[in-house]
């Protein structure tokens, strides 16, 4: 999954002192325009593993956020115990010496802090096991030995060294993604993912024997203390109960999908992730009446855009990791299109709108989703593109996608291979973020230049480009006001800016995103990682989604 960005880096240190800067973006403009926020900041950006700790105070681990949050189980308080970027925890469980220790997913390390973080003292990250990929589920035995699996970047079984000085062992291969588990005794018992089955593993001899089956996508398991097991389907939602002999399953409860791990209180209270909601719940085992502890409107807010509705008034269409959702532009009302894992919506980041169709695109797919805006039905997929960015739809009937890598090249709706002699629309941006016509003729497109900090036109004929604005901080997104200036947000000072794409005159529209926008990736990711999305409706008003905080903020002129 890593990247390398100095090619691209390079270029837009030699570009720099060619670029104009921005003109007279002042701040008395900004009183001109009313911030509200529509949707609340959430604490979750994301939230995968669970664990709870010695006090009951439930631990959720986000791997975008790169966050371990500690919340109270019966006020829904929230704090960060690990934060970013060290906290990037796909799973996390107590260790028997009082240690959190957790998977960190994107980075491939199994990581551990002193119990003392837990309350709130300052400790240095151990580092126990490296070179794995997704690494994605761990626990411990009863006698204190560490084991982990890969899931999604290789499907593995490790025991790791539970004081780093060892490198991980790998025990077993091709189990079928053994996910979220629990071990007893010298038994582990957890989902195979890929199977729809459960399954156990003797450590002393491993080897993978399923139990159950009859699962869509099972995504974890853990022990009741009777030895019964409680088991997610990620697809359906439901949380069952499966009796380890028979492989009988009763239905506990139901939520919605995007269902992601678990944890068991000593009371036998039953704890829930909803990665697509942000959210924990709180099961009781007996009657499988829920409690929302925690929970968030949006996951990990990315790209925006704004579609007219037929009547007047415009729908925004946000992609939103783990979610395609839509949100109404005048009451704000939050509607599910598709979930992760619970379809086939492949992780989008950003959201653009060509030609009739929502385009949906996840450099970490490495695809692009092309959906009706009325019907939020999938109208075609392309897919094994290189770290695509965002999408257009060029006037001949092929995507034109904007690559991490800093390219614009075409791709084919099928999915066909491009001609050996085409060459990309243009090479050598520096993490360019977002695009968008220039106008109704097509025949150039404005892009963010995140990493030159600049907006450029490119011509899709191959001709040199056009350096707009520049000297910009980190700018994400790109959308056009009624009076054909454009907008961006600066990622790096939390403003918003409104410029003349003709003179770069400049308008400061906002100061109040800082801290909202502008998540950092870890090492090895794009550096923009969540493009941060901005869009405006029919009426003016410019809307950016909190890749950040979770939050969406509206805009208006007075």
């Amino acid at each position: 999954m890593s990247l390398s960005f100095k090619r691209w880096l390079a270029a837009g240190v030699a570009a720099a002192a060619l670029v104009p800067g921005l003109a007279a973006a002042q701040s008395a403009p900004v009183a001109e325009w009313q911030l509200d926020t529509i949707i609340q900041p959430s604490p979750f950006r994301g939230v995968h593993g669970l664990a709870v700790a010695p006090d009951g105070e439930v631990l959720g681990g986000s791997v975008v956020g790169q966050q371990i949050i500690g919340v109270d189980p019966v006020s829904g308080k929230a704090r960060v115990i690990v934060d970013r970027p060290a906290g990037q925890a796909d799973d996390l469980v107590i260790a028997p010496d009082g240690r959190i220790v957790w998977t960190a997913f994107l980075s491939g390390e199994v990581r551990a802090i002193s119990g003392d973080a837990l309350q709130g003292k300052a400790a240095p990250v151990q580092v126990l096991a490296t070179g794995l990929p997704g690494i994605n589920s761990l626990d411990f035995d009863d006698g204190g030995r560490l084991y982990a699996t890969r899931v999604f970047l290789g499907d593995a079984l490790y025991e790791i060294d539970p004081t780093g000085a060892t490198p991980a062992k790998q025990l077993l291969e091709g189990m079928g993604g053994l996910n979220g588990f629990e071990i007893r005794g010298r038994t582990l018992t957890g989902p195979l993912w890929f199977k729809g089955k459960l399954a156990r593993v003797n450590l002393d001899d491993p080897k993978v024997e399923t139990f159950a089956e009859g699962f869509k996508v099972p995504a974890a398991a853990n022990l009741e203390a009777d030895g019964k097991v409680v088991a997610l389907d990620t697809v359906t939602g439901e949380v069952k109960r499966v009796d380890p002999t028979t492989g009988a399953a009763t239905v506990i409860t139901k939520l919605n999908p995007a269902l992601d791990n678990l944890a068991i209180g000593e009371d036998g209270t039953i704890y829930v992730s909803n990665m697509a909601e942000g959210a924990i719940f709180q099961v009781d085992p007996k009657t499988g009446g829920t409690h929302t502890i925690i929970k968030g409107d949006l996951a990990v807010p990315g790209g925006l855009v704004a579609v007219p509705k037929a009547g007047g008034g415009s729908t925004l269409h946000l992609a939103d990791l783990f979610a395609y959702r839509t949100i109404d532009g005048e009451t704000g009302k939050v509607t599910d299109v598709a979930r992760a894992y619970a379809s086939n919506l492949e992780n989008p980041m950003n959201a653009n709108y060509d030609g009739g169709r929502i385009l949906l695109t996840s450099w970490f797919a490495g695809g692009v989703q092309m959906f009706d805006p009325a019907t939020g039905t999938e109208l075609g997929h392309v897919n094994k593109l290189a770290a695509p960015m965002d999408a257009l739809m060029a006037d001949d009937g092929h995507l034109l996608v904007l690559t991490a890598g800093g390219t614009i090249h075409k791709a084919a709706l099928d999915g066909s291979a491009a001609p050996a002699d085409q060459k990309p629309v243009v090479e050598h941006l520096v993490m360019p973020t977002r695009m968008i016509w220039s106008g109704p003729d097509h025949r150039s497109v404005y892009v963010a230049e995140t990493g030159a900090g600049r907006i450029v036109e490119v011509p899709v004929d191959g001709q040199a480009l056009r350096v707009v604005v520049g000297d910009l901080k980190a700018p994400e997104g790109l959308a056009r006001l009624p009076d054909g200036r454009l907008v961006t947000v600066e990622t790096g000072t939390g403003q918003v800016l409104a410029f003349d794409p003709e003179t770069a005159k400049g308008e400061l529209i906002s100061t109040g995103l800082k801290g909202r926008v502008g998540l950092e990736g870890t090492a090895g990711m794009p550096p923009a990682y969540i493009p941060t999305g901005i869009a405006v409706d029919d009426a003016g008003r410019i809307w950016v989604a909190g890749d950040r905080d979770g939050s969406l903020v509206r805009l208006s002129p007075r």
